[in-house]
């Protein structure tokens, strides 16, 4: 295979990277608890790497508006040598309102891959079951009939550090519903047992979390394996996923929280 070639390929393999992690609903998008509501803002950097080759970078960032909505933002984008041959830049915004119908999900979805483009928006109702999609390319929209509790893609990605006890333990099992891409995708939440692990932060107790799916269209083409959340501070470290060209991994580089790092207290060496 010619060097072009694998270029397009890594590069192509970022947007199932992403369903992957939104997929575990893995990170969330304040500190957690209650001193997740007293942030203003937060921002996270992940590093994509290839069969340990840095091929990218993945962003998330949250705030609350001035009206008082929460607004979340991830953002996807590959190397420069990579974007030669094969750009990526993909940006998905979460606009989450108070409504007398409960919470309003507002997810406007950018995708710039190579020749393909997409330029979506879902509005989600999680209360009532009830969903619009917009495709902006086509001029189309559907309404729909979703299962309640139903969680749109950014949202979902920033959920699980929610279910956190104040002591580390992890509080979490069963379906979720994936709203993304016109349709519906459920999800088993599993997790397993703590181990300390290595990170850009020193050494870190993060909880391995599994998230098996229930369809056909969803991790079709690359296999998860875990991602793992660190204990202390909950957030993901690490994401891990197997495709047929190799392991993919997004490790966490950088976290603030209203523009100042998150100070980590790095746990006692144990065996991995």
């Amino acid at each position: 295979m010619q060097a072009a070639d694998g270029c397009g390929i890594i590069a192509g393999q970022f947007m199932n990277l992403i369903r992957f992690i939104c997929g575990l609903g893995c990170v969330a998008c304040l500190a957690g608890g209650s001193a997740a509501a007293a942030a203003g803002t937060e921002f996270m950097e992940y590093n994509i790497t290839w069969v340990g080759i840095s091929v990218g970078t993945m962003t998330l960032a949250g705030e609350t508006n001035e009206p008082g909505d929460r607004v979340r933002t991830l953002r996807l984008w590959n190397r420069p040598w990579i974007a030669l041959v094969y750009p990526v830049d993909t940006v998905i915004t979460c606009r989450i309102e108070a409504t007398e119908d409960g919470p309003r999900h507002t997810v406007h979805k950018k995708v710039q891959e190579h020749t393909f483009r997409q330029d979506d928006t879902l509005v989600l109702w999680p209360d009532l079951g009830r969903a619009v999609w917009s495709n902006a390319l086509r001029k189309t929209v559907r309404h729909t009939m979703v299962p309640k509790g139903s969680r749109d893609l950014v949202s979902f990605f920033f959920d699980l550090r929610e279910v956190f006890a104040a002591n580390g333990a992890m509080q979490i099992g069963g379906d979720y519903q994936l709203v993304m891409d016109g349709a519906i995708h459920g999800l088993e939440i599993t997790t397993a047992a703590a181990k300390t692990l290595r990170t850009p932060f020193g050494r870190m107790e993060a909880v391995p979390v599994e998230a098996r799916s229930k369809s056909p269209a969803l991790f079709s083409r690359n296999r998860p394996e875990s991602v793992w959340v660190a204990t202390a501070r909950p957030a993901v470290l690490f994401a891990d996923i197997v495709s047929r060209f190799g392991p993919v991994r997004a490790t966490l580089v950088k976290w603030e929280i209203d523009g100042q790092p998150v100070e980590w207290k790095a746990s006692e060496p144990r065996t991995d």
